[in-house]
């Protein structure tokens, strides 16, 4: 059962500007999103996609393509302000039209949004780093999608590697905070904590292998670990965190090719679960 609700969370959606094309992942909640059993939505307008973009400096209408990581309604909501191609995970696109799917979206009142009809695509690339499944989105392989099921059957996070090469890990709803990531603990929504488990396994293995900063939409301190380029460092079973003494970034800062930021679209408070 669900414990006492959290305070106030982000829903971080992301932009990713690389080799002239404009990238969003995810693309956040809108004010008129239903509260659930797990989580009360305090959304305004001004928290929606539109003004998070223009305080950031972007144009919604350069967009070129929106990537979802999953297709909870935080998450997918604010595709009613996007006019670019929205790309899904095929296996979340079966996942979504299941019977059950359908039943629970009617339960809970979470209709998909209007003119929902995303293009499904296969994590058919191979691996990447420690993740057996991805897919490139750029031509220099510097962005790429990463299956991470676990929170839904066809969650993914993307993965775009920095001037610098860390590798910024945009992970949706893999995990709702680092502390999670690092006791590699299943959520309670996800249909089976033994994948989900897994995947936070893999994250962990790959971060291990690479300088990886991690930033799940849903924790307050990401937004941080992104300005400071904070990188998580996973020996095996023991995990910390680390500040590398040069290149910091601000929340749409610019390093040559690639930048990347965080339109903060909206916010939740969560039960714990």
């Amino acid at each position: 059962m669900p414990g006492a609700f959290s305070g106030p969370l982000p829903i971080h959606c992301w932009a990713i500007e690389h080799e002239g094309v404009l990238r969003l992942v995810d693309t956040g909640e809108t004010a008129a999103a239903r509260n659930v059993p797990f989580a009360r939505m305090e959304v305004t307008h001004e928290q929606e996609l539109p003004a998070a973009m223009a305080a950031a400096g972007l144009k919604l209408d350069d967009v070129a393509e929106v990537v979802l990581t999953h297709a909870h309604g935080d998450h997918i909501d604010g595709l009613v302000h996007v006019r670019a191609r929205v790309l899904i995970n095929e296996r979340e696109l079966l996942s979504l039209r299941s019977p059950s799917a359908r039943v629970m979206r009617r339960v809970l009142c979470q209709p998909l949004p209007p003119g929902f009809d995303p293009e499904p695509f296969a994590l058919d690339d191979g691996s990447f780093g420690t993740f057996r499944k991805s897919r490139a989105l750029s031509d220099d392989g510097r962005i790429a999608v990463v299956d991470t099921a676990g929170h839904t059957p066809g969650h993914v996070s993307v993965i775009c590697i920095d001037d610098s090469g860390r590798h910024i890990v945009l992970a949706g709803d893999a995990t709702d905070s680092l502390e999670q990531l690092h006791a590699k603990r299943a959520d309670a929504v996800g249909p089976d904590p033994e994948v989900h488990v897994a995947t936070l396994e893999t994250i962990l293995a790959h971060c291990a292998q690479h300088p990886t900063v991690y930033l799940p939409s849903h924790d307050p301190g990401s937004a941080a670990r992104l300005e400071a380029a904070t990188t998580v460092i996973a020996d095996r079973s023991m995990t910390r965190t680390t500040v590398p003494e040069t290149a910091r970034a601000d929340s749409f800062g610019h390093r040559d090719g690639m930048s990347w930021g965080l339109p903060r679209s909206a916010r939740d408070t969560r039960a714990n679960l």
